[in-house]
């Protein structure tokens, strides 16, 4: 008996070890792969795992920091159980290994100074492999050359272009996306985010580059820029309006540029366009003011043609002729467009007949512009009031609110829809934006959040950003990486991200099998096959160069001029909020409300409580 007893007890023993052992190798630790700011706020996520302390290990094989973490809470977009780990304490920088109860988690986890520096150029870098009309020769491109594809110096009008006839010379421009269209409307978010980048840092970026070719003396982001910017303003119609876009009838197959040789077409016109247009070209026209006097003269002119153009045409809704199979960006609602473009041209002009009142709490996106006029209208209190600022905290409360558990992601389960990483990303700029007007750390910290799950901190534990990170995209939707003979994708593209739409599923062009699991932060494949979680777009690149370039502008010291905070992590925290400035508006919590006070009066932010 005893002898059967002692071996039932060591069974159990062995039962419970080996129990034990599947419960701890079953956990995991998702972090940004690219690696932590030295002095900025840092975290990462476990599932399966238990609530001991993680050990933070250096590569002497000393434990450095121990951290308990957080409660266990569900993140439903991928239905899990996470605990966030704070290790901000950890400012050393190196290679760290991360392990719990003695089992390695991680061995890649990199603290560094400029830790975002090389994906954030590499980010950039990728609008140059986009550029339509130019040879990409090896000096710059290395081993992504190529030759020169769609010249545009012969463009045939569209019948669906009203006003046009005979030719056009449009070279010069990005592509799109994974095909060879230049689109306007794309264009002009894209366009804009960029632009507000360098307004915002322009100290960072006059002395950041990445090996581009040169445009004069400008610096190379405001090069880049000028590039597009170029092919913009030769869409302008003589009367003001702005053609819709430029491209084949019908999609190319997986060639390269130089091999599409089908009749480009300039297609459509309308107000979604003009304005989205008019509003560019107002920011260019101060953000070149000093660099290129003519050329932002140039730009403010085109800006209020077609602001002008737009206001007596204001409902030209544009939507695909039948014989063209590219791209739409169709919209039938202008108000966001219309207010853009008025905010801009009041801010660059100072003339109030541009003055309108409202502003959007809606995350900015291709078809919905106007919480870009929010920013403009929250940071220029001066022209706008207070409206633009009741608006920006009443969305960026519910962000930050969403990122203090789980995976510490302030995505809804709503918001994984095509292209959710440009979401993601436009969320994480919204939040600076909070940041910029109060001074609050909190809405700093939850943008560096963002960007951790954009470079690994997701449920997919992959970098969205290809050639950075662990484990990142490796066959984009993007013709130029699929025909070149290149294995590894060309590097920096943002992919589109998870979405549950499956709109590619059994596509008879793509074939692309069903991936999707029900759960929407996890419905996605790393397949040229899926254009709906896999494809690439400048409007999904350029959100998160802000956000990076703008991170990493901050831990530089730098900050844009409106900005009331001194230097990061520098403002001593009252009742929950940072301490405001002493002139402007002012950001109190009474204990149940958000309150605003200015000029003597005060303003409840409803929906805020």
């Amino acid at each position: 008996m005893f002898g059967l007893r002692k071996k039932w007890v060591l069974m159990t023993t062995l039962a419970v070890l080996t129990f034990s052992g599947m419960a701890l190798a079953q956990a995991t630790a998702y972090i940004n792969q690219v690696g932590y700011q030295t002095n900025d706020v840092k975290s990462l996520t476990l599932t399966g795992a238990t609530g001991d302390p993680v050990e933070f290990v250096n590569s002497s094989g000393t434990t450095v920091l121990s951290v308990t973490p957080s409660n266990e809470s569900n993140y439903s977009a991928a239905d899990v159980n996470a605990r966030l780990v704070d290790f901000s304490n950890l400012k050393i920088p190196g290679i760290y290994q991360v392990k719990q109860n003695g089992n390695m988690l991680r061995q890649d986890l990199k603290i560094a100074d400029k830790a975002h520096e090389n994906v954030l150029k590499a980010a950039l870098k990728w609008y140059y492999y986009q550029r339509a009309s130019m040879e990409l020769t090896e000096l710059y491109a290395g081993q992504y050359k190529r030759a020169a594809g769609h010249m545009d110096n012969n463009v045939s009008f569209h019948s669906s272009a009203t006003g046009g006839s005979g030719t056009l010379n449009s070279p010069k421009g990005w592509y799109d996306a994974g095909d060879y269209g230049k689109y306007i409307v794309n264009s002009g978010i894209t366009t804009y985010t960029l632009l507000a980048l360098y307004e915002h840092y322009p100290q960072y970026f006059n002395s950041l580059k990445w090996n581009i070719p040169a445009e004069g003396s400008l610096p190379d982001l405001l090069a880049e820029i000028k590039y597009n910017l170029d092919w913009m303003l030769t869409m302008q119609a003589s009367d003001g309006g702005v053609y819709h876009k430029l491209t084949t009838l019908l999609f190319p197959g997986d060639i390269m540029p130089n091999e599409d040789t089908e009749t480009r077409y300039v297609i459509g016109k309308g107000t979604a366009a003009t304005f989205d247009f008019a509003a560019v070209m107002a920011v260019a026209a101060r953000v070149y003011k000093t660099a290129n006097p003519s050329f932002a003269a140039q730009c403010l002119e085109a800006a209020k043609k077609a602001y002008s153009w737009g206001i007596q045409n204001p409902n030209v809704r544009f939507t695909n002729p039948l014989d063209v199979k590219t791209g739409e960006y169709g919209d039938s609602h202008f108000d966001d467009e219309k207010s853009f473009a008025a905010a801009e041209l009041y801010v660059t002009t100072g003339d109030a007949s541009y003055k309108i009142s409202g502003a959007s709490a809606n995350i900015p996106n291709w078809a919905d512009v106007g919480g870009l006029a929010t920013y403009e209208k929250a940071i220029n209190q001066t022209h706008f009031g207070t409206e633009g600022v009741d608006s920006l905290l009443k969305v960026a409360y519910i962000l930050e609110s969403r990122s203090n558990s789980g995976f510490g992601v302030v995505m809804g389960g709503h918001d994984f829809v095509w292209g959710s990483n440009a979401v993601a990303a436009n969320q994480g700029i919204w939040l600076l934006h909070a940041y910029y007007i109060t001074g609050d750390e909190k809405y700093y910290t939850a943008a560096v959040k963002v960007l951790d799950y954009l470079l690994g901190k997701n449920p997919l534990n992959m970098s969205f950003v290809t050639g950075y990170g662990t484990k990142t995209a490796k066959n984009p939707h993007h013709r130029p990486s699929t025909d070149d003979g290149i294995y590894e994708p060309v590097p920096g593209m943002v992919v589109g991200g998870p979405h549950t739409g499956g709109e590619d599923v059994g596509s008879e062009t793509w074939q692309c099998s069903d991936y999707r699991t029900g759960k929407p932060a996890t419905s996605y494949t790393d397949s040229h096959c899926s254009y709906a979680t896999n494809e690439v777009a400048i409007n999904w690149n350029a959100p998160f160069v802000y956000l990076a370039g703008a991170i990493e502008a901050i831990n530089a010291g730098f900050k844009p001029d409106f900005a009331v905070f001194n230097s990061k992590n520098s403002l001593p925290q009252v009742r929950g909020f940072a301490a405001q400035p002493s002139s402007g508006p002012k950001l109190i919590f009474d204990g149940h409300r958000l309150l605003m006070k200015h000029n003597g009066k005060q303003y409840n932010l409803k929906g805020m409580q």
